[in-house]
C-alpha cells in the first residue's frame, strides 16, 4: 500500500515519516540545508498484516507542501492509493492545505475494465 503526504509547507510531514519509519525523506543535500522538501521523498515500514498474518510494507510518499513545487506533489499524490492531509496545531489550515485537499478530493478516473453505458 502506498500512502502519500499533503499539506502545508511546514507542517511537519517529513517529521511524522521519519518519526513513523526512522528515515528522513529528505534525500537532496538542498533538501537538508534548507530544511524544506523539494523533490518526493520515499520512507517504507513493515508491518504484520491481520488478514494474512504475513509480514507486508507500507511505502510512503514525503511530498513538497510549498506552492513553487506543486507539480512534485501532484506527481506524488498521483500515484498513491491513500494520502494522509498533515495539518500543524499550532497553525491550522493554511494556503496549500486548502489547495492539497482540494487535489486530493478531485475524482480519480475510473478504473480502465470499466465500461460506461451510454
Amino acid at each position: 500500500m502506498i500512502i502519500a503526504t499533503a499539506g502545508h509547507v511546514d507542517h511537519g510531514k517529513t517529521h511524522l515519516l521519519q518519526a513513523l519509519t526512522g528515515t528522513n525523506a529528505d534525500r537532496l543535500p538542498e533538501e537538508q540545508k534548507r530544511g524544506l522538501t523539494i523533490d518526493l521523498g520515499y520512507a517504507f515500514m513493515p508491518y504484520l498484516s491481520a488478514t494474512t498474518q504475513q509480514q507486508e510494507t507500507l511505502g510512503f510518499i514525503d511530498v513538497p507542501g510549498h506552492e513553487k513545487f506543486l507539480s512534485n506533489m501532484l506527481a506524488g499524490v498521483g500515484t498513491a492509493h491513500h494520502a494522509m492531509l498533515i495539518v500543524a496545531g499550532d497553525e491550522g489550515m493554511m494556503a496549500q492545505s486548502y489547495e492539497h485537499l482540494a487535489i486530493l478530493r478531485f475524482p480519480p478516473p475510473p478504473p480502465p475494465h470499466w465500461r460506461w453505458i451510454a
